[in-house]
């Protein structure tokens, strides 16, 4: 069964925001996101909250593992993009 992820969605919500790290849109219900590791969890990436955002599922699945650099242009790119 999977875990039940809502108390680090929340702790991460309060530092973050509702806001979609890589496309900046703000959701209703963050807790419908999935949980982003900026290091992947493939690459060693702890489950920390250090280490967790919260993404929109296809924003997520879009970025994949690609190294921690690579995510935070996306993530500039996908801002400037919006006017953020």
């Amino acid at each position: 069964m999977p875990r039940n992820r809502d108390r680090e969605k929340r702790a991460i919500v309060r530092r973050d925001g509702s806001a979609c790290f890589y496309c900046g849109r703000p959701r209703r219900n963050p807790l419908v996101m999935s949980i982003e590791h900026l290091v992947p969890r493939a690459a060693g990436g702890a489950s920390q909250l250090e280490n967790l955002r919260l993404a929109d599922t296809l924003c997520n699945k879009f970025a994949g593992r690609r190294p921690v650099a690579d995510k935070l242009e996306l993530r500039a790119k996908w801002h400037m993009a919006e006017g953020l």
